[in-house]
């Protein structure tokens, strides 16, 4: 979980179109909960801090085989509950360049999955989505997969990130690459998706 390096086989979501029906279903490896999350603007120090200690953490256990331990992130219990953001606004703000999937599930390896009733999943493909976890509606926590392949996919990301900023203010903390940054900052945002073309070409 401390590793820069995404792991193709985790860190991609798998999506699947049933043969019979117009059912979205997505899958989300485990590992990739909240990796590129949305936070509260004010918990910038708090952000880096927790930053710091994974990049502490990470050079204290990295060996050539892989990590000798595995660093538990600290999380606010609150999330983006105060900010009192609607699921269904959400929606109503991506729904028309990102499709929302019916069915969410979790879990790990080739055969552990788990539906996620309270979590709901915009957009056009499994490599770049919008995850919204909800308590009774209210948006909780919220988190990006981004895998470029294309210039349209840098393109939707910067419309939805773009999108999100008009409805809160909000940062983004992407704790695998140590990258903390205001939604509204729109040089440092597209600055930081150029990354991703970059490792797409």
């Amino acid at each position: 979980m401390t590793s820069h390096e995404r792991d193709s086989e985790k860190g991609a979501a798998q999506a699947s179109l049933s043969a019979d029906s117009d059912v979205r279903k997505l899958f989300f490896h485990e590992d990739d909960y909240c990796m590129l999350e949305l936070v509260l603007l004010g918990q910038q120090n708090e952000v880096e801090e927790e930053m710091g200690h994974i990049a502490t953490f990470s050079e204290e256990h990295r060996t050539e085989a892989g990590y000798t331990d595995v660093y538990v992130r600290k999380s606010d219990t609150d999330g983006l509950t105060e900010l009192g953001i609607r699921i269904a606004d959400i929606e109503a703000a991506v729904s028309s360049f990102a499709q929302p999937y019916d069915v969410v599930s979790t879990g790990y390896g080739s055969s552990y999955r788990v539906e996620c009733p309270q979590i709901r999943a915009f957009g056009p493909n499994e490599e770049t989505v919008l995850f919204c976890e909800h308590k009774d509606g209210i948006l909780y926590k919220a988190w990006l997969t981004l895998e470029f392949e294309d210039r349209d996919r840098y393109e939707w990301s910067l419309k939805l990130l773009r999108t999100l900023a008009g409805l809160a203010t909000l940062a983004l903390a992407d704790w695998s690459w140590g990258v903390h940054l205001e939604l509204r900052d729109d040089a440092a945002l597209a600055a930081y998706l150029e990354n991703y073309v970059d490792e797409a070409e």
